[in-house]
């Protein structure tokens, strides 16, 4: 009697049904916030437009080789240990030059569109506001070299105007990616590494970005935030950070709830003592004796969306928290080598929180997008 050939129809149904649920799913998900789908700057566009054409042409070459693949473990499996073996072939000259060429052409378009869209990247515009970006473990600095202003984790841009990023690093290889706005360049070691990357944002918001190349234990808590805004916003930015927090700083416009119980007047005296060690690595604009490079610059820290480079918002609680025990936040960072618990009392601790949180200026920010 010839065995009974088993069904493949339940497993079929259940292979699609859970492929077509896995679709629907996903496309049920919201906008990522670091999402290259959902460009807003010219370079981020066209290498989102490079991307449509390649991913039909790969899903075209999945269905394809999947469909082939399908159809011959249906068409020639065994049915019954009596079932004799298939008509074997040996090569099929014609087919073989149709697969090699097929292949070939494919990726040919391909890198013809990807070269082309290089070119056009790598192309910076003459006329645009050049910044310098440095990339530490694990925090990034933003030098507006022709403005003076120094700033971290935090960079202010204008909407529809080229910006140009000019990258390096003081210890080993970084990548400031904004997903959403520019590519992908590394950030390299050594005063005369300086790679450069262009884009113009193209809508006020927040967009968040991240070092796209692993350097070290706290590689994935190394994250800044691009604020585009219009162009008067901008130039009112900047001459309000131009000018100096300085010894005769009131926080008197300050907010009251970001100064939480500790007083900025003491915490301006606790910042500058150096047994706290404050003024060893940081720099506050206006400040002569904080003049440290070693860690972020300070200057209207009230202002920055987070604290550790991403590691937490910005709040008196969390700054609190950080400044306690910087190793317990972001273990190896080289604040928690000189800062443990202890190192700075609780009511210094308070007051310094109280002092930098009511460095503020007024500015209007957007939505984060």
């Amino acid at each position: 009697m010839r065995a009974r050939r088993p069904s493949l129809r339940l497993p079929v149904i259940a292979t699609l049904s859970l492929a077509g649920a896995a679709l629907l799913l996903s496309a049920c998900g919201q906008v990522l916030p670091a999402s290259t789908l959902h460009p807003n700057g010219d370079y981020a566009q066209r290498v989102y437009d490079l991307m449509i054409p390649v991913f039909w042409a790969a899903l075209g070459v999945f269905v394809v080789v999947e469909s082939i693949l399908i159809y011959s473990v249906l068409r020639f499996r065994q049915r019954s240990e009596n079932d004799p073996i298939p008509a074997q072939i040996h090569g099929n000259t014609r087919i073989e030059i149709m697969w090699t060429i097929a292949p070939a052409l494919i990726l040919l378009v391909i890198a013809v569109l990807s070269f082309r869209t290089q070119a056009v990247n790598a192309t910076q515009p003459a006329d645009a506001m050049q910044i310098k970006v440095v990339g530490h473990q694990w925090w990034w600095e933003f030098q507006y070299e022709d403005k003076k202003i120094v700033t971290a984790n935090d960079v202010y841009i204008p909407v529809g105007k080229p910006v140009q990023f000019k990258m390096t690093s003081v210890d080993v290889i970084h990548d400031p990616w904004v997903p959403r706005l520019s590519g992908k360049t590394d950030a390299i070691p050594g005063t005369n590494n300086v790679n450069y990357i262009s884009f113009t944002p193209q809508e006020p918001g927040i967009y968040r970005g991240l070092c796209a190349e692993f350097c070290g234990e706290e590689h994935a808590v190394m994250r800044f935030r691009v604020i585009a805004v219009p162009q008067e916003v901008f130039d009112s930015w900047v001459q309000q950070h131009q000018q100096p927090v300085g010894p005769t700083f009131q926080a008197a416009a300050a907010d009251p709830a970001r100064l939480g119980p500790g007083d900025p007047a003491r915490g301006e005296k606790a910042f500058l003592n150096t047994k706290n060690l404050c003024i060893t690595c940081h720099a506050i604009s206006g400040y002569k004796e904080a003049v440290g490079v070693t860690g972020p610059n300070l200057t209207y820290f009230g202002n920055r969306e987070t604290i550790g480079a991403g590691a937490l918002p910005n709040t008196p609680e969390n700054l609190s928290r950080w400044i306690h025990n910087p190793g317990e936040v972001k273990p190896g960072n080289i604040m928690s080598t000189v800062i443990k618990p202890g190192t700075v009392s609780d009511q210094d601790i308070a007051d310094i929180v109280a002092f930098l949180e009511s460095q503020t200026i007024s500015i209007e920010k957007p939505a984060e997008r």
